[in-house]
């Protein structure tokens, strides 16, 4: 038997270097023969001036390999993001997994634990408090959509509650045509000036595709517009495998390869260098019982794929996992959180959506995103590592106590403790059965319930007085422009500050 190797030890790698290649032909043949429409004249114009060949009553886009592979090129690998207060706040792409709470859930879960509703503006002031609250969730995202808010608004009106309640960066976006330009002006109103914005990126924009291979005009025109503003994107594909993409896990990573490339292209040609997050939110289309569910094997099995085809064009990578598909806060709900939570660390995935989110995304539960955020804690205990050197090895100290002796009371043991093990736990019980039930025998979720309490009840991280007349006055503008008028943006900041 052959022993001391080094090549037999695991590696998480659904796909091998043969196939990772294979696929990336395959994306270029489909990208050069096939092409993608995109329903904007404005991006039909860059790319045919940036080499493409576009037929422009088919609004279908072929793209040259040397066009491709030119913009992977001028891609970055990373970028520096900074926080409500213009403080340098991480290096995104460095190799690090953060993590912010699931996107645009229409309902959240009561903390009740069983009582579904329909989400509010008081709720998303509350999940960005408790969010705030948690180091390990790194950003704040659009986590729940608020039903008081029209839809022409609804994205900034998001930005508007999240910006009043937590100095971290935030995952955006927007689902409307004019989206980017509008949360532009809030954002220059909270940072200061439209230099801010621009030179200290505060926020990502998500943008999905409309698979299979089509840009929207909504998708096409905030690409066009966040990158001529300097607002980092983050390019998701949410493919369903069976029915807006191919059934088979090899044919959706190809999809998803040619339509985020096609993306990426788009965003190089505005502006080479741009900084662009390689996402997706994967799901399958489980024939059974015509549902699709976001964290099946096979979801995870697609996200794995392609986080292999985004590390191979050094771009920083983007999922959705650390959630669940159950309803409720039961054991699918921790199985399916923690598997797919391990597997994006495995990954090496930049950035994970999704902790507190349930039910397809569809709902979020703020008790749970504070269980998750303990889940977090541990995979970024995992994430440094075991630390090594002399001291850490401890020979002396092993030699010192010897056979049947104790370390307890060593100082070793006094000085490491606390490095080496993970002590950040809110909700996790470790205590014998007979303390535990001393007391109070509370659960995962009575200890959850107690801590977002405890959050509700102390002040936010509300901005200056200067700044929110600012943001107000912004807020406002940005209604009129829209159609919605003078009073329903009064409303909305009424609504705001009485919820």
């Amino acid at each position: 038997m052959n022993k001391f190797k080094f090549n037999n030890m695991p590696q998480f790698r659904i796909l091998n270097d043969d196939q990772i290649e294979e696929m990336h032909e395959n994306a270029i043949d489909l990208l050069e023969n096939l092409g993608i429409v995109f329903a904007y004249d404005e991006a039909l114009k860059i790319l045919e001036d940036g080499g493409c060949e576009v037929d422009w009553d088919t609004q279908k886009v072929k793209f040259p390999r040397e066009v491709v592979e030119k913009c992977i090129n001028t891609a970055p690998s990373q970028f520096k993001l900074y926080d409500r207060d213009g403080n340098e706040y991480c290096n995104f792409g460095d190799g690090k997994i953060r993590f912010n709470p699931g996107s645009s859930a229409v309902n959240v879960l009561d903390s009740d634990g069983c009582t579904v509703r329909l989400s509010n503006v008081g709720d998303l002031k509350l999940l960005t408090k408790v969010a705030d609250s948690l180091d390990e969730i790194d950003f704040i995202s659009s986590s729940i959509v608020c039903e008081e808010a029209p839809g022409e608004l609804g994205s900034q009106y998001l930005y508007y509650a999240e910006m009043r309640n937590s100095t971290k960066p935030i995952i955006g976006g927007s689902t409307d045509l004019d989206g980017v330009l509008r949360t532009f002006e809030l954002l220059k109103a909270v940072l200061g000036s439209e230099e801010n914005v621009r030179n200290k990126p505060y926020t990502i924009f998500d943008i999905c595709v409309t698979s299979p291979l089509k840009w929207s005009t909504i998708g096409a025109k905030n690409i066009v517009d966040a990158v001529l503003r300097d607002i980092p994107l983050e390019l998701i594909s949410a493919q369903i495998t069976g029915a807006t993409g191919p059934v088979t896990l090899a044919g959706a990573v190809l999809e998803h390869t040619v339509e985020m490339l096609s993306g990426l292209v788009l965003a190089q040609l505005v502006k080479p260098g741009h900084p662009v997050v390689y996402g997706g939110a994967p799901c399958i289309f489980n024939m059974k019982t015509m549902y699709t569910p976001m964290e099946a094997m096979e979801s995870n099995m697609v996200t794995a794929g392609y986080a292999l085809m985004g590390k191979y064009y050094g771009l920083p990578v983007h999922t959705y996992a650390a959630m669940s598909d159950s309803k409720i806060i039961d054991y699918q709900a921790g199985s399916e959180t923690a598997r797919s939570g391990m597997m994006a660390f495995m990954l090496g995935i930049d950035n994970v959506s999704g902790p507190g989110g349930l039910n397809v995304i569809s709902e979020m539960s703020i008790e749970k995103l504070v269980m998750d955020a303990d889940f977090i804690g541990t995979v970024k205990h995992l994430e440094k590592g075991i630390r090594f050197d002399d001291s850490t090895l401890a020979k002396d100290v092993i030699f010192k106590v010897g056979s049947g002796g104790n370390f307890m009371a060593n100082k070793h043991t006094l000085k490491n403790y606390k490095a080496e093990q993970y002590y950040g736990n809110v909700t996790m019980n470790y205590q014998d059965r007979a303390t535990w039930e001393k007391e109070g025998g509370k659960t995962i979720f009575d200890k959850s319930r107690d801590y977002v309490e405890k959050i509700k009840a102390m002040k936010n991280k509300d901005l200056s007085d200067e700044k929110i007349k600012a943001l107000d006055k912004a807020f406002v503008e940005v209604c009129i422009e829209a159609g919605l008028g003078k009073e329903k943006g009064l409303e909305l900041i009424d609504t705001y500050n009485r919820s």
